[in-house]
């Protein structure tokens, strides 16, 4: 029973934490993705470190490759030794790239799985709190939506952020020090062209979560009407308008698509 009571503490806790949380920062999403992360930091951050391991044979792979031909094209007393030097780092990265893939996933999934729960777990709490006149108003399937939908958006934006990014940011800071140490003006070049991406970007960037925010709104509109649909499958059969109702669902997924 004590256990118990601790539990609900904890959950309320949580619950207040998440409400004060969007609160504060509902207007600043990358902000708020990061404080949802709040007590899973040290996960997230081993996950980091080991995916740029995991990642370090890409840029790895291809000096060691260099190096093999260079010294098979132009052999000289060293040659031999330099190729099987170049032959034992290949190995190892790729070796390495197991192991290492197989831990940042899992820190990854740990992370993103224990953000999702406590979330969900807040959601409900909340839900539980609210008046019967608002569960009335509002269809269920929409409230399904957020719980389920909606917070399974966190791990697309991670993967994003965490995950896409970081690999943008690692392959461009090696290409960029490549790049600088071999020829300036290819790099004064490449240089010149990030102001234009960037506008690019800013441009888009409205668009782009306009239609997003369109597109939660009709999946939320679709799983309200998939469950006024089962809800309803024995009036329907009772009245044999199976025929309408899959028209009508079919018509609605087509618009959603």
């Amino acid at each position: 029973m004590k256990d118990k009571y601790l539990h609900a503490i904890e959950q309320t806790k949580v619950r207040n934490n998440y409400t004060e949380l969007f609160k504060t920062n509902k207007n600043h999403s990358l902000k708020t993705l990061a404080l949802l992360y709040k007590g899973h930091f040290l996960e997230l951050f081993g996950s980091v470190v080991f995916f740029v391991c995991k990642h370090s044979p890409v840029w790895v792979l291809p000096i060691a490759t260099s190096n093999i031909i260079n010294a098979a094209t132009a052999p000289d007393s060293g040659a031999t030794r330099t190729i099987l030097l170049n032959v034992v780092l290949m190995a190892v990265m790729i070796l390495q790239n197991i192991l290492t893939n197989y831990i940042h996933t899992w820190l990854y999934a740990k992370a993103i799985r224990n953000v999702e729960k406590d979330l969900r777990s807040a959601l409900v709490q909340k839900l539980q709190q609210l008046s019967i006149s608002y569960h009335k108003e509002m269809e269920s399937g929409r409230l399904q939506s957020k719980i389920m939908r909606d917070v399974e958006q966190i791990e697309t934006l991670s993967s994003q952020i965490f995950i896409s990014m970081l690999s943008i940011i690692l392959n461009v800071a090696v290409a960029v020090f490549v790049v600088l140490t071999k020829d300036v003006f290819v790099f004064l070049f490449f240089g010149a062209t990030i102001p234009l991406a960037v506008l690019i970007m800013t441009f888009f960037k409205g668009r782009i979560k306009h239609y997003n925010s369109e597109f939660r709104h009709e999946m939320e509109e679709t799983s309200v009407q998939v469950m006024e649909m089962v809800e309803m499958i024995p009036v329907t059969r009772a009245h044999a308008l199976e025929k309408v109702e899959t028209a009508k669902m079919q018509t609605r997924l087509q618009h959603v698509a």
